[in-house]
């Protein structure tokens, strides 16, 4: 380890108020983000410090885990308008006191807080501060205290990854824009969020639905007109152009969403996230090498992200090598034991090579850590009944499983990576195609999974081909 490595442990919250987490948690998180500008530091990731979040985790054994030599915990109590922040800078080999404050301000003096302790721990660490270093640290997103909590809680929303906790991120960076027309970061994530509605199909919160994208759009262009450097803003650009255009028939269209990602990645070049949301952009149009280098850069940045673990294990079970894949998930269920998506994927892999006791277990475990997002895990326990021979069973999961597609009429493609595999494992062939072909949008996405071994029985029928071209993006492989 590097003498200037440090993990910022989530702060505890010791409010009355247990609704008031997300100041605790969003602190942390600006602190984390605060340090990391500063290139001679090297700051272990919020994706890294997560699984440490456990009440009674012994922040010593943490820092150990992490590798890191310096470790800051703290805690935060609000009461009324008053705010106490406590911190703590410690030696990891030895838990010796390096440094500690105690800040007790009105709660609008939150940004002061973060900029005080980001300065005195980079301080502590790494010596004297050069004039452009505190420039760094003294940057303020909003100048607005009240659209800085709406923020906050924005972020708190937004890392849950479900349809509601998305729509009431968008409320909340929504209120921070209305407080403060400057405030690009949360033009940002509201172009962010709205984006995760596109592209994960959900139902839309905006009236009429067709504005959803409209409103994405808007968003996206306010946060560029107000910070064109901003790795967040490219990022949800990408994100809204690459399900703007479904069909990716356009090379300009192609070029402007590469491009979108390739601009996130050049202005924050120690953005994990630009990296791995790049990479699954390269993926679902079949530059498969780049899309590895791109995730591999992404680990190197932050080795524990489970999901980009997971999207290197996609990667190579299209490319049939499921060994790879299997040690790949295996990675991302050590960072992350409760990461469902991971637990679904390994169990489909286990389904393929005949592990089908591990297949249920994966499954069983898919569900139980999936938040109420049921249908990986019905999908793999649809085939694992399928393979063992209980008919009977694998029908009646698979009722359950078609009921919580959202549209059965038009399902989306997230919806037909898990529910395909299981109506070919039940089914059979058409009613797999009669699916299909129902899919909206049929984007790069959908192509992607088409790839996927489990329908390499299928792969010659003339529906189904006709199904993988009407989805593959422009210059993919045949």
């Amino acid at each position: 380890m590097t003498p200037t490595s440090i993990a910022v442990l989530y702060f505890d919250n010791l409010s009355r108020d247990t609704s008031d987490a997300y100041l605790a948690d969003g602190l942390t998180e600006e602190i984390i983000a605060r340090l990391g500008q500063l290139e001679r530091l090297a700051v272990k990731s919020r994706a890294a410090v997560q699984r440490f979040r456990r009440s009674g985790t012994d922040p010593l054994a943490a820092a150990r885990a992490l590798r890191v030599a310096r470790l800051v915990t703290g805690s935060v109590r609000r009461a009324g308008n008053r705010l106490r922040v406590t911190v703590e800078l410690v030696r990891a080999s030895d838990g010796e006191h390096v440094w500690g404050d105690l800040y007790d301000r009105r709660d609008a003096d939150l940004l002061a807080v973060e900029e005080d302790v980001t300065r005195a721990v980079a301080a502590a660490i790494g010596g004297r501060l050069l004039p452009a270093e505190r420039a760094t640290l003294a940057a303020r997103p909003t100048a607005s205290p009240d659209a800085y909590d709406h923020f906050l809680r924005g972020n708190h929303f937004l890392t849950a990854r479900t349809g509601g906790s998305i729509a009431r991120a968008i409320d909340e960076y929504e209120a921070a824009t209305r407080l403060d027309p400057q405030f690009a970061d949360a033009f940002a994530r509201t172009a962010f969020g709205y984006g995760l509605f596109l592209e994960w199909s959900w139902p839309s919160p905006a009236t009429p639905p067709e504005s959803l994208l409209a409103r994405a759009v808007a968003a996206a262009d306010r946060a560029l007109t107000l910070r064109p450097a901003s790795s967040d803003a490219w990022v949800a650009r990408g994100q809204i152009l690459s399900v703007r255009d479904e069909s990716f028939r356009s090379p300009l269209r192609e070029d402007a969403i590469l491009g979108a990602f390739e601009r996130a990645t050049a202005f924050d070049p120690r953005s994990a996230e630009a990296f791995h949301q790049y990479g699954g952009r390269l993926l679902f149009r079949g530059k498969d090498s780049a899309a590895v280098a791109a995730f591999q850069h992404s680990l190197a940045l932050d080795p524990e992200r489970p999901l980009t673990l997971t999207a290197l294990a996609l990667e190579r079970v299209v490319a049939r090598s499921y060994v790879e894949a299997r040690r790949w998930l295996d990675s991302a269920l050590t960072v992350d034991p409760a990461f469902a998506i991971a637990y679904a994927h390994r169990g489909m892999l286990a389904v393929q090579l005949g592990d089908l006791a591990q297949a249920r277990t994966d499954g069983e475990l898919a569900i139980r850590f999936g938040t109420g997002y049921r249908l990986p895990g019905l999908a793999v326990l649809v085939m694992t009944d399928a393979r063992t021979g209980d008919s009977l069973g694998a029908r009646a999961r698979l009722q359950e499983l078609l009921q919580a597609v959202v549209d059965p009429l038009h399902p989306s493609p997230r919806d037909a990576r898990y529910v395909g595999p299981a109506l070919l494992a039940t089914v059979g062939e058409n009613r797999l195609l009669e699916f299909l072909e129902r899919v909206e949008p049929r984007r790069a996405t959908l192509w992607f999974d088409l790839r996927l071994p489990e329908y390499d029985s299928v792969r010659a029928d003339p529906r189904f081909r006709r199904l993988v071209e009407e989805s593959r993006p422009l210059g993919a492989p045949r």
